[in-house]
């Protein structure tokens, strides 16, 4: 379900007695009394908190974070807008022009009909990336509690990749981020207590709480951070108001997970996703439940749709309530000296998926873009290859040329039109939802699946993207673009989820390996390496090797244990 932002994986991370290290470079250090920057402008600001508001804005300047940005002043580019309440024939445009040759036709199967043409965008020149888009940009939000996890390496060096769209914002609390950041990488120290701080205070003035409310919430939150990490990753989908004062310059942000390693994401990215809907989340083939994924949500940076989180009880009108069940709920368990017990949390994609849709106005799209590390006893696991910046899945018993995989991953060009590695292949049929049939883990009432995918096979679901506008539900096939999909099954996707796979790289069980240090710890260094990533462990690939299956060299105290029938 929902494996996301707050380690329950610790690894080395502050320096000596809790004080934070020298900040290298992207790392923004907040808190500790420094003066300006505010709280980001508000039309109405509120009246119940604004003492506390003053205090947060001496601690967290927006001026500070732009400042930082690449470590050059630059100004960030001003967010991309549909204008609000526009003719529907206008936002429907765009659709067209990027050539999706979609049409919504009557219930029925879904087919895949039609030849896809190339990988491209009549509608916008076809002129290779720059530094940045001229349009979009989206900021990823990731707040961290404990320590960072030894794997945190492997998401920064991927993370570089995808520049010329994304800026990934880690809010932490006085950690030592890994060296060799790449410019799209940004620790934001908000000092000791510093995200409880943020979010009670934040989610008090949104909620129009009174002060000694708002200074309950801090209190709580502090709390149950320290007990439970974790507990972060329930607010995610009030990340657009928590974090307001750092996205005011970004047309898009999104939440995700730490636990990942990124792909060539501007390949993946459709500027139709961007220009159309107000949501994006990719999963990772289970189409016929449809949630929001909390590996990957992308929301448009207006009010109307950072606000879809206060629908949820338990995010606003019962917050309050909601968390002193959670503090008084951990004190009883510690009374009673129970360490391992379980534990209240509401996941963004139960209530908060289902909100979105009884909005109004608001419209969507999930679609299959990500791997993930699932347990599956008795069956062959997969490899995934992190190659040039691109990441591949292989089959376990697949015949793998690592010079391949960097030749098409290299050839995966970024187009500034963005016309993504999905073909539309036949019409958009809608869809008949029910509450049965999928998800769970999901209570009954949020669950929204579409069992009449499952009739078409797994095939069908796994190439199916699906959407909501204008009040139902629809789905469309698609087909992978040319070199997306190799002849011996390699395919490329936009990440990986570790998911269940973390849980094995530990090291202390018989058939772990645990993960193969990028420079020494604390100070991780995210300088680009090629490797690959199995449920046993990370291992890097040596560059002067070639040829070889699926399975990965292991490493024992840095000597290889060997490949199956061959050698990468």
């Amino acid at each position: 379900a929902d494996n996301n932002g707050a380690g329950e994986q610790p690894g080395p991370g502050k320096a000596a007695g809790g004080a934070p290290a020298t900040p290298p470079n992207n790392s923004i250090v907040m808190g500790g009394g420094g003066e300006g920057g505010g709280v980001g402008a508000r039309k109405k600001p509120r009246a119940s908190v604004p003492k506390l508001l003053e205090q947060l804005s001496a601690l967290h300047g927006q001026d500070a974070v732009r400042e930082s940005s690449a470590g050059t002043g630059a100004a960030w580019p001003l967010a991309y807008r549909v204008p609000a309440g526009g003719p529907a024939d206008a936002r429907e445009a765009p659709h067209r022009a990027h050539g999706s040759g979609a049409a919504v036709g009557d219930t029925g199967t879904l087919t895949a009909a039609g030849a896809a043409g190339p990988i491209g965008d009549p509608g916008q020149p076809a002129g290779r990336c720059g530094d940045r888009h001229p349009t979009f940009r989206i900021a990823m939000v990731v707040p961290w509690v404990s320590e960072l996890p030894a794997w945190v390496s492997y998401f920064v060096l991927t993370a570089r990749r995808s520049q010329y769209l994304i800026d990934w914002l880690l809010f932490h609390e006085t950690l030592v981020p890994p060296s060799h950041l790449p410019d799209n990488v940004r620790f934001i120290d908000l000092g000791v207590g510093g995200l409880a701080q943020l979010f009670g205070l934040r989610l008090g003035d949104e909620l129009n709480m009174p002060v000694r409310n708002a200074s309950l919430l801090i209190r709580s939150m502090r709390f149950m951070f320290e007990k439970w990490p974790r507990l972060v990753a329930e607010y995610k989908p009030a990340f657009g108001a928590i974090f307001a004062q750092y996205l005011s310059d970004y047309s898009h942000w999104g939440y995700c997970d730490l636990d990942m390693i990124i792909g060539n994401l501007p390949l993946f990215i459709e500027r139709s996703e961007l220009e159309m809907h107000d949501l994006v989340t990719y999963s990772f083939g289970d189409q016929e439940a449809f949630y929001l994924r909390g590996q990957w949500t992308v929301h448009r940076n207006e009010p109307r749709v950072s606000a879809i989180w206060q629908g949820c009880d338990h995010l606003a009108g019962q917050l309050q309530k909601e968390l002193l069940l959670k503090v008084a709920w951990v004190r009883r368990m510690e009374s009673r000296g129970i360490a391992n017990y379980p534990k209240r949390f509401q996941s963004a994609e139960g209530c908060y998926s289902h909100r979105a849709v009884r909005a109004g106005g608001i419209s969507f799209k999930m679609s299959t873009k990500q791997f993930v590390g699932l347990a599956t006893p008795g069956a062959a696991e997969p490899a995934i290859y992190s190659v040039d910046g691109s990441v591949w899945r292989c089959d376990a018993d697949a015949r793998v040329d690592v010079e391949e995989l960097a030749r098409h991953s290299a050839a995966g060009r970024c187009l500034a039109s963005l016309p993504g590695a999905h073909l539309a292949a036949g019409r958009m049929e809608p869809l008949d939802m029910s509450p049965d049939g999928c998800g769970r883990w999901i209570p009954f009432e949020f669950r929204m699946c579409a069992p009449g995918l499952l009739t078409q096979g797994a095939d069908a679901v796994a190439t199916t993207s699906t959407f909501f506008k204008g009040g139902q539900f629809y789905g469309q096939r698609f087909r992978h673009a040319p070199g997306t999909t190799l002849n011996n099954g390699c395919q490329q996707l936009a990440f990986f989820h570790f998911q269940e796979w973390k849980k094995n790289w530990d090291g202390s069980g018989a058939t772990t390996i645990g993960i193969e240090p990028v420079g020494e710890a604390p100070a991780f260094s995210a300088r680009p390496r090629n490797f690959t990533v199995r449920s046993e462990g990370i291992s890097l690939i040596a560059p002067a090797r070639r040829g070889g299956t699926a399975r990965a060299l292991l490493t024992d105290g840095g000597r290889e244990r060997g490949a199956a029938s061959g050698e990468l």
